[in-house]
């Protein structure tokens, strides 16, 4: 018996990530300046778009998923505050690029709970101040 549980831990699948998390965490955008890539919503680690931050183009359901998904680690001898830090519950400001589509930052993971919803242009964060879980598009 304990030879097939065994078995069945070796063979069994793992989760696996949707193609938006893999593009949120290995994208070559992630890390450039807020604005200069593909994504269109850059999340800060202070209030006033201060800090590290981390470029963000797909829904997101959990910032802390299997791969928590931080803040990019900038400034080579004074790092940035938040460098390396997880975004989950860590953010205070953002800024949507998006001219058609409101980025919501939630306070609980699976896009649930109070929301920030952000239109064009940078923001700071009120509802979901430090206790931000994950994000979403809405049209």
């Amino acid at each position: 018996m304990a030879a097939a549980a065994v078995a069945t831990l070796l063979v069994a699948p793992s989760a696996q990530a949707s193609p938006e998390d893999e593009a949120n965490y290995w994208h070559k955008d992630i890390c450039v300046d807020a604005g200069d890539g593909a994504f269109q919503f850059s999340i800060f680690y202070n209030s006033n778009l201060k800090g590290s931050h981390r470029n963000v183009g797909y829904n997101v359901w959990d910032f802390g998923g299997p791969r928590p998904l931080t803040f990019c680690e900038l400034g080579a001898s004074a790092p940035h505050p938040g460098s390396g830090q997880n975004i989950k519950n860590n953010a205070a400001s953002a800024i949507n690029f998006h001219l058609t589509y409101t980025a919501n930052v939630y306070y609980n993971s699976g896009h649930k709970g109070a929301v920030d919803s952000l239109g064009f242009g940078a923001h700071n964060l009120n509802r979901t101040y430090n206790n931000n879980a994950s994000f979403a598009w809405r049209g």
